[in-house]
């Protein structure tokens, strides 16, 4: 409880100090510009930015979606084929060398300004997270219950649904909190380099045409977004890891 009142006063006293600096100071008007007035620039805009953040939603939201699927459909494969992680895990990780938001040009001329290339963008940046997690939460099985499993000659589908996904299930949660936000990054980054409408595209122009009031809105609604996706996966955590949560 305590926390949470000193989570408010500091709140309540960056909101006041950003409202008297914004206010007084031409300079911090037009780099962040005031709470005041970015509440009457939302009030007015209101249709617009909510427009633009739904379209981010939906790119980041799929990116996700396609990203776990994928690294699902992968863990399985290696859970058939055990070797083939070894094989599978150093590309990804050597493919991390590559900076990842450079890649966002070359989906706007493969697949256009239209969502898909946001959606790719978004997927690409979630996938290791999810993948590298959920790949250390396998290897930390103990060897004793590998071994059991085969002594009880448990058939592979078998073994991923009863032991495998429940125990790596913490590791997956983890690498599912690093990609909700990396998601929405992911599909504001593309929406830079050329989009139609989207949070990324009111940056971009906010930044071109010096207007501070839709820059720090569309920055707020992304950072709601990001928080959004956090919170929706934690609580998801909540709800299937509770023996986990009982055990640390």
């Amino acid at each position: 409880m305590k926390n949470k009142i000193l989570y408010i006063l500091l709140s309540v006293a960056l909101l006041a100090a950003w409202e008297y600096f914004g206010s007084s100071s031409q300079t911090a008007r037009l780099l962040l510009s005031s709470p005041s007035l970015i509440a009457k620039y939302f009030g007015e805009n209101t249709a617009l930015l909510m427009q633009a953040t739904q379209v981010t939603l939906i790119e980041a939201a799929a990116g996700l979606l396609i990203a776990t699927a994928f690294s699902f459909g992968m863990m399985i494969l290696c859970f058939y084929f055990p070797k083939l992680m070894d094989f599978v895990l150093p590309i990804m990780v050597t493919s991390q060398v590559i900076p990842l938001i450079v890649l966002a040009p070359f989906f706007i001329i493969l697949m256009g300004i239209g969502l898909g290339s946001k959606i790719a963008m978004a997927a690409l940046m979630c996938f290791f997270p999810i993948f590298v997690n959920f790949a250390q939460g396998y290897k930390a099985i103990s060897p004793n219950i590998h071994e059991l499993m085969h002594i009880y000659n448990a058939g592979a589908w078998t073994r991923i649904k009863q032991v495998y996904f429940p125990l790596s299930m913490p590791s997956i949660m983890a690498g599912l909190k690093i990609s909700a936000t990396l998601a929405v990054i992911g599909a504001i980054v593309a929406e830079f380099n050329g989009a139609e409408m989207g949070l990324g595209k009111n940056l971009f122009l906010s930044a071109k045409r010096l207007e501070p009031d839709l820059m720090m809105a569309s920055l707020l609604l992304s950072t709601l977004l990001g928080v959004m996706f956090f919170g929706l996966i934690y609580l998801f955590e909540k709800r299937t890891c509770r023996w986990a949560n009982n055990t640390i």
